[in-house]
């Protein structure tokens, strides 16, 4: 669904991923979360928190992980420059590919979107990462994917049967 509002760029629903590894990990949602309100356009939603294990290399912590969608209206580049600046200003430091991170911060959807360029819309790993699917699940089940045209519950229903129950649990946001 899309919105136009005299003078001002469509309002496309976006859905992005939040995720740290490094306490204070749920200060750390808190903190992205409040950037990302600053840019909202309205209708903000918000999944609980997930401690999941961490996909990479050996040694690293559990991660906490997030879904928040909102309306955005100034287009998929400019946001997804917002979302690298954010995890800069937010003090995450390069580690290189899945190493631990103060903040990651994913744009899993930008409307209805396909895109093959910078950024790939929708995310790639969407379908293989329950610790996106299941937070995405929280605040809209009945989300189809515009690649595969599934529900993303069903996406997570797929997955879960390949993959079992990776045993995620629901955090308090004030865990460090």
């Amino acid at each position: 669904m899309k919105f136009y509002i005299k003078g001002v760029e469509t309002l496309e629903r976006v859905f992005i991923a939040l995720g740290s590894n490094i306490s204070p990990r749920g200060s750390r949602l808190a903190d992205a979360r409040e950037m990302l309100r600053g840019i909202a356009a309205g209708g903000w939603k918000e999944s609980s928190i997930y401690e999941t294990p961490p996909v990479g290399p050996d040694g690293q912590n559990k991660y906490f992980n997030q879904v928040v969608s909102f309306w955005y209206s100034r287009g998929k580049v400019p946001l997804l420059n917002y979302l690298k600046g954010a995890e800069l200003l937010l003090g995450r430091k390069p580690r290189g590919h899945w190493n631990s991170r103060e903040i990651d911060l994913d744009l899993l959807y930008y409307g209805e979107v396909i895109s093959r360029c910078r950024p790939t819309l929708p995310h790639p790993e969407i379908a293989s990462r329950q610790f996106v699917l299941i937070p995405l699940c929280d605040i809209a089940p009945e989300r189809k994917d515009p690649l595969t045209g599934l529900p993303l519950q069903e996406m997570l229903g797929n997955l879960r049967f390949r993959e079992g129950d990776l045993g995620f649990r629901v955090v308090d946001p004030g865990e460090p």
